[in-house]
């Protein structure tokens, strides 16, 4: 006889285990439309290095699609060095993290989780578990550090959080074999892109307003400094004819920065920039794209900004 669990888990496409501030999940479709004609996903490689929750990674592991990037072809990174080691325990151990996620599902209460909180397990499968129990149980799925690394996050106190989707971890386990898995900066993380190759920067967005910063996922931060660092990146891999797709902000710090090294369009976004629903509105976000031919329908959708002199 199946189990509900066993029938669910024949579902077939992943999508993140995590909550992740700045998630793509909606917006997913309209880049992969954005992506250049030139693509071969079968052929080039994929280098993700903010991968954050891996919400257009995930969507692009749909074999009933007509664009489809298989694992091996994944190169993924990012600068928290707890999330990288999620990833690669889903990828490597899923079965021993889904019981120990198991087994801390039954203890999700304020006092279990500073206790939790406050101790770093040394096993891979152990470190894994507690960032995923502590990202579904903080205060509204956002990751911060302070300068010494250390997660500080109070307790979220949500009636019922789950911590985990069986059937999604071993979706997710699938999607991830195959792939390259690391934990550098940005710029180490696509120092083997190549020509032909795809990048997506998907950074701590410049934030809108001096409270909106997202930009403490790891202990280094990133700011103005590196925003900067990341538009030569970009403009060196151009010149290695590796295509570029970036997402960010609209902001006017944004188009100074990126505007002479990359085409700039923007897009009209449903995303939070309060924490009162009251105050929640659409925003622009910048696409940037260091090619001309897009697939699809995406030109439409978007309103150009400016290209590079």
């Amino acid at each position: 006889m199946q189990t509900k669990q066993t029938l669910k888990s024949k579902s077939s496409t992943a999508t993140p285990f995590v909550k992740w501030a700045g998630g793509k999940r909606k917006l997913a479709p309209l880049l992969i439309e954005t992506f250049p004609d030139e693509f071969d996903p079968l052929k080039h490689r994929y280098f993700e290095p903010f991968l954050g929750g891996g919400a257009l990674m995930f969507a692009l592991g749909d074999e009933t699609k007509d664009f489809y990037i298989p694992g091996k072809n994944l190169f993924l990174n990012d600068m928290n060095p707890e999330l990288t080691n999620a990833y690669e325990v889903i990828r490597d151990n899923v079965t021993p993290l889904i019981k120990a996620l198991g087994t801390l599902s039954k203890r999700i209460n304020e006092k279990t989780y500073y206790e939790i909180r406050a101790t770093i397990p040394r096993g891979k499968v152990a470190r894994a578990a507690r960032f995923i129990y502590l990202n579904k149980t903080c205060f509204n799925g956002l990751w911060r550090v302070n300068s010494n690394g250390d997660f500080n996050v109070p307790f979220g106190k949500s009636k019922s959080p789950s911590l985990y989707d069986e059937a999604n971890l071993r979706a997710c386990s699938k999607r991830l074999k195959g792939s390259t898995i690391t934990n550098l900066g940005f710029d180490k993380a696509i120092a083997k892109a190549k020509q032909g190759d795809l990048v997506y920067f998907d950074p701590p967005y410049i934030p809108l307003t001096p409270s909106a910063s997202f930009s403490a996922y790891a202990k280094e931060g990133f700011g103005q400094t590196e925003h900067e660092l990341l538009a030569l990146t970009i403009q060196q891999l151009t010149e290695k004819n590796v295509y570029v797709l970036l997402s960010n902000s609209d902001t006017p710090l944004t188009r100074k920065i990126f505007r002479k090294v990359i085409t700039l369009r923007k897009v009209l976004m449903a995303r939070s920039i309060s924490s009162s629903g009251s105050t929640r509105m659409p925003v622009y976000e910048v696409l940037g794209m260091n090619y001309a031919h897009l697939r699809g329908s995406a030109m439409g959708n978007l309103d150009l900004i400016s290209r590079p002199n």
